[in-house]
């Protein structure tokens, strides 16, 4: 019988070829139609409010900031789930199997980090988007690997997956501490209370999601008001869902199951076809060496790659890991630029930071795509090189 944690990240594996392929689709007719003749309805469009009104009280957003500061709280819910069935249940679950990954997704944060720093720190507005290539995608790296290195051993996808969750939660980390606006502390007492509520419902077991969403959304209404970004109350959320109530009964996976198929095909796609419209009219060979354009491209395409590799390398010396039989440090090297495609994460910090900078916001975007496309190009053609 095949071991059901197994079969969990076989599906996994598997989905992220389809959302891999969907997100770059979905990028690419962004890109089509803001360079289109429709590149106004497009705007227009994603700009147009929408209201939700309960008998007096009304609350109202842009379709865009609907997609980035709703929608994506619910990506970060799937994201908050993921992170604790893999730390309680999964991948990460002992010492051993976290200490690869862990120092790896920190090095593969620290280094992309300073890249960016060393072409941007005499730059005040460039400085506000250090974080930008600090994370990796998990469905496009995934999606990749699927695609292309189907031989290669099954410890080398477990370790792709649980470093890109890791980073995920660096992340998560680093969104709600650097990148959150002016703080109204006001509300603070309802989050906090949300939070204990949330606690109760967990101790008490209780199996039915209904309570948990109707806390997550009052705490997500809080958060938004706060100044604190809104989407941190999705993985906030996801950390109290329960995980397991009995054996056959298990909230958490029930959600996530529920959940899925809309953040992979709705949410997602609708984030990257919101967010990705570059305009190529305002591209020229100045944007290009510009150090936002420099420091993003690098960070992913060098920071990643040296990063993990280095962490690798240490932990080897150190003798604190040893590599599987199969495995060997040439695997790691195209594993570490894989984790350079920094789409969704990355696009998303670039999104808060230059929130009220449309000239830096298209540089970061330029960056983005084009540092992840470079990333995914050297990686599929090691992959190639290095079969075995």
């Amino acid at each position: 019988m095949i071991p059901h944690r197994l079969v969990n990240f076989a599906l996994l594996f598997h989905q992220a070829v389809s959302k891999g392929l969907l997100l770059f689709s979905s990028t690419v007719l962004a890109i089509v139609i803001a360079n289109s003749k429709f590149t106004s309805l497009y705007h227009n469009f994603i700009e147009q409010n929408f209201q939700i009104s309960l008998g007096q009280n009304s609350f109202s957003l842009s379709i865009h900031s609907w997609i980035n500061e709703f929608l994506m709280a619910i990506f970060f819910l799937i994201v908050g789930m993921e992170i604790k069935r893999e730390m309680v249940d999964g991948h990460l679950k002992s010492k051993s199997q976290r200490i690869l990954p862990i120092v790896a997704a920190c090095f593969g944060v620290i280094f992309p980090v300073l890249i960016y720093i060393a072409f941007n720190h005499q730059d005040e507005i460039a400085m506000q988007a250090w974080a930008i290539p600090a994370a990796t995608d998990i469905a496009f790296a995934l999606g990749v690997f699927a695609v292309f290195a189907k031989k290669l051993p099954l410890t080398l996808r477990v370790f792709l997956t649980a470093l890109a969750i890791i980073d995920d939660l660096i992340a998560v980390i680093v969104i709600a501490l650097f990148y959150s606006g002016t703080l109204y502390l006001g509300y603070f007492i309802p989050i906090i209370l949300c939070c204990v509520l949330l606690y109760l419902l967990n101790r008490a077991k209780i199996s039915a999601l209904e309570p948990y969403l109707i806390v997550g959304i009052f705490m997500w209404y809080f958060f938004f008001k706060s100044g604190i970004h809104s989407t941190i109350a999705g993985v906030i959320l996801g950390i109290f869902i329960p995980l397991k109530i009995s054996n056959n009964n298990s909230p958490l996976k029930r959600l996530e199951k529920t959940l899925a198929p809309y953040v992979e095909y709705l949410i997602l796609p609708l984030f990257a076809f919101s967010n990705s419209g570059i305009c190529f009219g305002s591209i020229n060979l100045e944007s290009l060496y510009h150090p936002v354009v420099i420091g993003i491209v690098l960070g992913l395409l060098i920071g990643k790659a040296f990063g993990i590799s280095l962490a690798v390398h240490i932990l080897k010396a150190l003798k604190i890991i040893t590599l599987p039989d199969n495995v060997r440090m040439k695997h790691y090297y195209y594993i570490s630029v894989l984790c350079g495609i920094g789409f969704t994460m990355s696009l998303f910090i670039g999104l808060i930071a230059f929130e009220h900078n449309a000239m830096y916001l298209e540089l970061a975007k330029i960056g983005i795509i084009l540092g992840s496309l470079i990333s995914t190009i050297i990686a599929i053609a090691l992959m190639k090189i290095f079969k075995e």
